[in-house]
């Protein structure tokens, strides 16, 4: 799995929860009380209360007026946003990366791929290899407010994905995607920007499509 630094008890509660409503342990519409956190993760209400109110900023949660926390809907609009908004922006990093990422960077990630090929059914090895890929593309941009409206969406795709397909993606999907992903270190190989981004695209495409099938009950995501 990642590993993580955290730079604060407030950090760490923020992280923990956060993670909690992506991989949908709090489901959608569940009710987050602030004592009730405070105790389960033995820390004081303060941090939990700075966690929530971070959390609203990024759409996770909506505070009511009782100071309770409610865990945001998944819905099929908001899932087309997220995706339309992926594509537009995945779509100018792509270019920056291929024109900048060394070969050296290419090698670190595509190993990390190479392993979830050996072992198609290792969730936390796809993951890692999933978020390395991404940084990698958005690694040569250097304007903070694509950067930071990325990082956010990655979480709410991920959530999403992960509460269609009802926990972590099933072995098949893994080896579909990380196909994608072998073909895009290639491209990146050859510093051809359109290329990378006409894969990246598609790669998005696909995904929202998977996405799509298992919100509407098809299963395929």
């Amino acid at each position: 799995m990642v590993s993580r630094i955290f730079h604060s008890l407030g950090d760490q509660v923020f992280e923990t929860i956060k993670e909690m409503i992506v991989n949908n342990t709090y489901q959608p519409g569940e009710l987050l009380q602030i004592d009730k956190l405070a105790a389960e993760f033995g820390v004081s209400t303060t941090p939990v209360r700075e966690a929530l109110l971070r959390l609203e900023g990024l759409g996770l949660v909506d505070i009511e007026r009782n100071k309770a926390a409610v865990v945001t809907q998944v819905s099929e609009k908001r899932s087309r946003h997220v995706w339309e908004f992926r594509r537009l922006l995945e779509a100018k990093v792509a270019r920056d990366a291929a024109l900048l990422c060394s070969d050296r960077e290419i090698d670190s990630v595509e190993a990390k791929v190479l392993r979830v090929r050996e072992n198609p059914n290792d969730f936390d090895r796809y993951l890692e290899s999933d978020i390395a890929l991404h940084s990698l593309l958005s690694s040569r941009t250097e304007n903070p407010l694509i950067l930071d409206a990325l990082n956010n969406l990655s979480v709410h795709a991920r959530r999403i994905r992960y509460f269609a397909e009802k926990g972590p993606f099933r072995e098949e999907v893994l080896e579909e995607v990380t196909k994608e992903h072998c073909k895009i270190l290639s491209a990146l190989r050859e510093h051809d920007p359109d290329k990378v981004e006409r894969l990246v695209t598609t790669h998005l495409v696909n995904a929202e499509e998977r996405t799509k099938k298992a919100l509407s009950g098809g299963r395929d995501a």
